[in-house]
């Protein structure tokens, strides 16, 4: 028993590294500043390897995040909503990875191609970049929307073995949720950022009540 708890504790201060770490690569992503099309291609492959720290980064986060959250629902038991929590976030952050591959590597190699092309190539590459531009725009909010409803199951099963924990989980996923929304109905991305930002403060929330219950 003693282990077991060790390991929890363990799972649960990785979970409050990911959420740090989630939020260092956030304020590190690279801005969009280009005017013109061939700004765009200079800027996106001038970031090319920022770009895939940070977008990297966050699918190798995404995937500890998975195996922690794995571990925390069998903590909380293996209830219909818990269940709910783990397949809800797995299917977002698989969502979520696909867009972080397209718009963080991929995006960035097809700009350092095209970049010294001949003029009458320039409209495969605009061609490529909507393509890649229209996937990121419906993986990342779908991926985030099913991560918040995640969150906010796992707050229901919270609600019987830590209350405050629980309350919080659902706010949050709440929040998520309609941030998305309003991302989509209004074209503020911004509000993305904000999302990706409240699953970040579940992370520290899940982590700290792992490691509280099991200190």
């Amino acid at each position: 028993m003693e282990n077991s708890a060790d390991r929890s504790r363990g799972v649960g201060i990785l979970l409050v590294a990911t959420a740090i770490a989630s939020v260092a690569l956030l304020l590190n992503h690279p801005g969009d500043h280009a005017t013109d099309f061939a700004g765009v291609l200079k800027e996106e492959a001038a970031n090319q390897m920022i770009n895939g720290v940070v977008h990297g980064g966050f699918i190798v986060v995404l995937a500890v995040q998975l195996a922690c959250y794995a571990i925390f629902t069998g903590r909380i038991g293996a209830r219909p909503l818990a269940i709910a929590g783990m397949t809800f976030f797995a299917l977002g952050a698989a969502l979520q990875i696909g867009s972080l591959v397209v718009d963080g590597l991929m995006l960035p190699q097809i700009a350092a191609r095209y970049l010294a092309a001949p003029p009458d190539r320039l409209p495969y590459a605009k061609s490529l970049f909507a393509l890649c531009g229209t996937a990121v725009m419906i993986l990342m909010p779908m991926g985030l929307f099913f991560q918040g409803v995640g969150v906010a199951s796992w707050g229901g099963a919270l609600m019987r073995v830590a209350r405050i924990a629980g309350v919080l989980a659902f706010l949050l996923g709440v929040a998520v949720m309609a941030a998305v929304a309003r991302a989509a109905s209004t074209g503020t991305m911004m509000l993305l950022m904000v999302a990706i930002a409240l699953l970040a403060l579940w992370a520290l929330v899940a982590g700290e009540t792992l490691f509280r219950r099991t200190a």
